[in-house]
């Protein structure tokens, strides 16, 4: 979703049609998302959506690593969460309600999170990322969901095109990162 353009099918009420892959509008370092805006490719929300594009990667390597079905599981249900996001981002200003992240979603977050923690005594070092694989990628996710989550605020505080995200959004991100430490840990 970090390309605007790049969905191949869009239906609407009455018809599905095909939309262009490529438009030619890039080369020149402009974009523009499905609510109709235009933006340059060094804007903050186009970092924004890359990332999350980059994230929502990563974590679909963490999902395939994971050996517990049940951590794979919810590892999904994450990826599903950042495409609820990146779809809000992408429609702006035109966004539906069906996008948002919810208190929900944040309170199931944390729950994982306390979970998660009762299975390791209180952290006193530095944790040294690559004992294994998989351990290695989540921490690589862990510090792309901070970068996320740094660019949620660099599109809220640069207010550029009258956008203001949701804040749940900020705290999703923020519980992500907590979440993927501790699955890693």
């Amino acid at each position: 979703m970090a390309g605007f353009t790049r969905h191949a099918l869009v239906k609407t009420k009455n018809e599905q049609r095909e939309m262009k892959i490529h438009s030619g509008k890039g080369d020149f370092g402009e974009t523009s998302n499905l609510g109709g805006l235009d933006f340059s490719k060094n804007d903050a929300v186009i970092h924004f959506l890359g990332t999350l594009d980059e994230l929502n990667s990563h974590l679909g390597l963490v999902k395939a690593l994971l050996a517990d079905e049940s951590a794979s599981n919810f590892v999904e249900k994450i990826q599903m969460n950042l495409v609820k996001i990146m779809s809000y981002v992408s429609f702006l200003p035109k966004s539906n309600e069906k996008y948002l992240i919810t208190d929900d979603d944040i309170f199931v977050l944390e729950n994982e999170i306390d979970c998660c923690s009762e299975r390791f005594e209180e952290i006193k070092d530095f944790i040294l990322p690559g004992k294994t694989v998989t351990e290695a990628q989540i921490q690589i996710a862990r510090t792309v969901s901070r970068r996320a989550e740094r660019l949620f605020f660099a599109v809220n505080e640069s207010n550029k095109h009258n956008l203001l995200l949701c804040q749940k959004i900020g705290v999703y991100l923020n519980r992500l990162s907590d979440y993927l430490f501790v699955l890693g840990v």
